[in-house]
């Protein structure tokens, strides 16, 4: 963050607009700056890789239990984001899509859909705040050991059965974004993200995949594994593309 925002504050001071000598009067013809933010519609495509400090122990201490890979203390993940800036104005509505990389066994994703403003803009450096709502999901597949309740299902059945929940994820964050490189049709440059998320997840239920499509039948069966809600931070670094 130091490394992305210190030389953003440097360079990032508002240069005055100039005009040609017939507007102002006054000396030669100058070159008016052009900025995209300034157009009908501004389209954002921002990438990122993204810490999480969200922990649920009860899930880590079965995975733990039943010989499976828990999550790490501070797992990684990659979020891709669309966004649009209507009228050139202050309001950012956006699409992002996350998921979990470092090594897991269990699956997890999000999808959300948020709404920021921007409170603080320069030439080159923006600062937004606002507020992300959309689903949580977590897919765990038991392909080892497994409690005697399930493992008596993965023998009725004759499959192979799978962990799943879902939840709603509501998301306040502050996101900076610098701008180094501009030109009248498009800016590239970095930002980060502070967030906050507040995962309410459901209760795991059991089920399998009929015809290994990902499709998922709920056997409606008590899993008697434990969840609970998930609350932390999260950070996030990438780069941004703003059309």
């Amino acid at each position: 963050m130091v490394l992305v925002l210190l030389p953003a504050i440097l360079f990032s001071q508002n240069k005055v607009d100039t005009v040609s000598d017939h507007e102002s009067g006054n000396g030669p013809g100058l070159i008016k700056h052009h900025d995209p933010a300034d157009h009908a519609f501004v389209f954002m495509f921002n990438a990122s890789t993204v810490f999480y400090t969200i922990k649920d122990p009860r899930i880590n201490k079965f995975l733990s239990k039943y010989g499976y890979v828990p999550p790490q203390n501070i797992p990684m993940g990659l979020r891709i984001e669309m966004a649009g800036m209507p009228n050139g104005g202050k309001m950012i509505y956006s699409l992002n899509a996350g998921t979990i990389v470092s090594k897991q066994d269990i699956s997890t994703a999000d999808l959300l859909l948020g709404v920021y403003r921007r409170f603080f803009e320069t030439k080159k450096l923006w600062i937004l705040a606002g507020l992300a709502l959309g689903e949580h999901f977590d897919r765990i597949v038991l392909t080892g050991n497994m409690p005697p309740s399930l493992d008596s299902l993965a023998k009725k059945y004759n499959t192979t059965l799978s962990l799943r929940r879902n939840g709603f994820i509501a998301e306040p964050a502050i996101k900076i974004f610098w701008y180094p490189l501009k030109t009248k049709k498009y800016q590239l440059g970095v930002f980060t993200g502070i967030y906050y998320d507040l995962d309410f997840n459901s209760r795991w239920r059991v089920g399998y995949d009929p015809n290994n499509d990902n499709s998922f039948k709920n056997l409606r069966k008590p899993t008697n594994v434990s969840t609970e809600e998930e609350f932390g931070w999260v950070f996030s670094t990438g780069i941004s593309i703003c059309l």
